[in-house]
């Protein structure tokens, strides 16, 4: 995602904006079930995204509003957290969270940054990559924040033709601690159809609510020690 914007956590800061690259898959560095669970997602929202108020496809907002929908639905449980803010002043980078609760994130960043930067506001300078925030992180316990030592992916997902920020890139590896838990994801690593494509709208829609289905199915079973997910069902070529 972005460095600080709005907001949420108790967090860190690094560097900021570069240049961009080609989308990089790297889908074998993540347990096959965390893979399924967020190509799940991926999936739904490339065939049905939100739409906004000028009736823009949201895909980017359809992922984060669905996995802290799932998130807050397990009373911060879930081990799929979106959208973390991390504070890279931090030595790792720290997960800006709820002074309430470890596991969720803080509902309002700039709150945060009044009171806890030096400085407040008025001493916080925007897109320098002070705070970063990527798509997902997901964590070993679920009970515990999405600190460095309980991190298993740091993830990043991108829908044409959006392409990574080399920059960005590198602080994410920051706050995996290592390069090979940053995992970027996009619809061709899942396998997802074009959900623009109106001649595929009714298989896309079919497709997405069984994604929706099983990924509360999976995430039940992840929590609760279950069977493992089916694999995930590929749309029609």
């Amino acid at each position: 995602m972005t460095d600080y914007a709005k907001g949420s956590s108790s967090g860190s800061m690094g560097p900021g904006q570069g240049q961009t690259n080609t989308v990089r898959l790297r889908p074998n560095s993540m347990d096959p079930q965390d893979r399924w669970a967020i190509c799940s997602v991926i999936c739904k929202c490339n065939a049905m995204p939100t739409i906004g108020a000028q009736g823009q496809t949201l895909k980017q907002q359809c992922v984060s509003g669905r996995l802290k929908a799932t998130d807050a639905l397990t009373d911060h449980q879930s081990p799929y957290k979106a959208e973390v803010n991390y504070d890279m002043s931090k030595d790792p980078p720290a997960p800006i969270m709820s002074s309430s609760m470890v596991t969720k994130t803080h509902d309002y960043l700039p709150g945060w940054i009044q009171k806890y930067w030096p400085g407040g506001l008025s001493g916080y300078t925007p897109g320098v990559g002070n705070i970063r925030r990527p798509d997902v992180v997901v964590v070993n316990d679920p009970s515990l924040p999405p600190t460095q030592d309980n991190l298993k992916n740091v993830v990043e997902i991108k829908f044409p033709p959006d392409t990574i920020d080399l920059k960005q890139h590198a602080a994410y590896e920051e706050i995996a601690g290592e390069p090979d838990k940053v995992v970027t994801m996009g619809p061709s690593d899942c396998g997802c159809s074009d959900g623009d494509d109106q001649s595929e709208s009714s298989t896309s829609s079919s497709t997405a609510s069984q994604f929706g289905k099983l990924f509360s199915q999976g995430l039940n079973n992840y929590l609760h020690g279950g069977l493992p997910p089916p694999p995930v069902p590929l749309p029609a070529p």
